[in-house]
């Protein structure tokens, strides 16, 4: 799938506040709204590697933290902020359809902000990805 359909299919998920795919070589495949640092895409992409680190440490997304309270590969996710104001978090790691650069995985890092919650988004996550880009695993 291009680029642009593929941005397409994303902004089209309307829970979704910010979404990005990208390769285990650490480059963007497609951005919608993350903007993601390069030290950051390089922490997700080694998340899968140490559970104790990538939940010790959070994710992060432009220096805003989020807590990692699941770590179920090929999901791991959390949230941050409190009942009110609270914005989820979630990174599923896949096989590509269509490899770009020779990778063995991509990812897709979506948030989400309340009222919609992790029971809702990650399944909306993982069939996106089922559908449009690999098979998570």
């Amino acid at each position: 799938m291009e680029g642009s359909d593929l941005l397409n299919k994303l902004k089209q998920e309307r829970d979704w506040n910010m979404s990005c795919i990208f390769t285990d070589n650490g480059s963007v495949v497609v951005d919608n709204g993350c903007n993601l640092k390069s030290d950051e895409l390089q922490f997700y992409v080694k998340a899968y590697n140490d559970r104790d680190t990538t939940v010790g440490e959070g994710f992060f997304v432009n220096d805003v933290h989020f807590d990692v309270h699941r770590f179920h590969p090929p999901l791991i996710y959390g949230r941050r902020g409190g009942p009110d104001d609270g914005e989820g978090i979630a990174l599923c790691r896949f096989k590509p359809k269509q490899a770009v650069g020779g990778e063995t995985y991509q990812f897709l890092l979506i948030t989400y902000l309340l009222p919609i919650v992790s029971a809702k988004a990650v399944p909306q996550m993982v069939k996106f990805c089922e559908t449009n880009t690999g098979n998570p695993e």
